[in-house]
């Protein structure tokens, strides 16, 4: 079907759990003659996803408004095939389907020419990346400290998740806090590489002409088939999703010639 797979497949799996969380089975929605259960079927295996639908559901279920109106933009989103969302809040929505897909995701590949990942950032190295986007509310600062800490636990507490990262050798040559922050992040990746899944890589500073050249982006995988492997585009103020074979495979084909390029992060100083 046209538009989003990873958005209809999102707002299927959070109604799916609504349902359940309001104690209802399928027969009872079509009991309550709400809907037909093969259109609720469609709408919670990610085969549709109607505005209108979704709000429907979100009364019968009780859900709380803002997470009903949260519902009701992934409905929104999941008309597009590459939608773009915009957002200053200190976490924003775009985010907050970027964090569901990471929690669930089997394999995660990371590619930044000068930024460790969110994940694998120490807490010195982080506070002195967050901010750098303008925001200077110290409420939203916490609130992106603690979200750090939290998806790095989340991360590491797996070990059925494989996660491979390649830095540009700029991920290094910042400075970001102090030498001695940067020095402690570049220690804290290289202990992180001896663990099981993961893979840290750094681009040697004398490296040829790359496809990471043109963008920094994130590349997701999902076990079985309800979530489609999505390519993550962050920006200052949004992100983009890209899913369908055409834009994953030009990305999963970018970050192998990345990793062929590339040499463990040991080696790099």
């Amino acid at each position: 079907m046209p538009g989003s797979q990873l958005a209809r497949s999102e707002l299927g799996l959070r109604l799916e759990a609504a349902r359940k969380k309001a104690g209802k089975t399928q027969s009872d929605i079509a009991e309550a003659k709400i809907f037909g259960l093969t259109k609720l079927r469609e709408i919670e295996t990610g085969v549709r996803a109607e505005p209108g639908d979704v709000w429907t559901l979100c009364r019968f279920y009780e859900v709380e408004p803002d997470e009903a109106k949260e519902l009701i933009h992934l409905a929104d989103m999941a008309k597009l095939e590459a939608f773009w969302e915009d957002s200053r809040d200190a976490v924003p929505g775009w985010f907050e389907l970027y964090l569901a897909c990471e929690r669930q995701c089997s394999k995660l590949s990371y590619w930044h020419p000068e930024l460790a990942p969110g994940v694998f950032q120490t807490a010195a190295y982080a506070e002195s990346v967050v901010g750098t986007d303008g925001t200077r509310d110290p409420g939203a600062i916490r609130t992106r400290l603690r979200l750090r800490d939290e998806r790095q636990r989340a991360m590491l507490e797996r070990d059925d998740r494989v996660v491979q990262v390649v830095l540009g050798p700029g991920a290094f040559e910042l400075e970001l806090g102090s030498s001695k922050t940067m020095a402690a992040q570049h220690q804290a990746l290289c202990e992180l590489n001896q663990r099981p899944g993961i893979d840290i890589r750094v681009l040697p500073r004398r490296s040829p002409a790359h496809p990471g050249m043109s963008a920094r982006f994130s590349l997701l995988d999902f076990h079985g088939d309800r979530r489609p492997s999505v390519v993550y585009l962050e920006a200052l103020t949004g992100a983009r999703y890209l899913e369908g074979q055409r834009h994953v495979s030009a990305y999963r084909e970018a970050f192998s010639n990345l990793c062929r390029l590339s040499i463990p992060i040991e080696e790099f100083a």
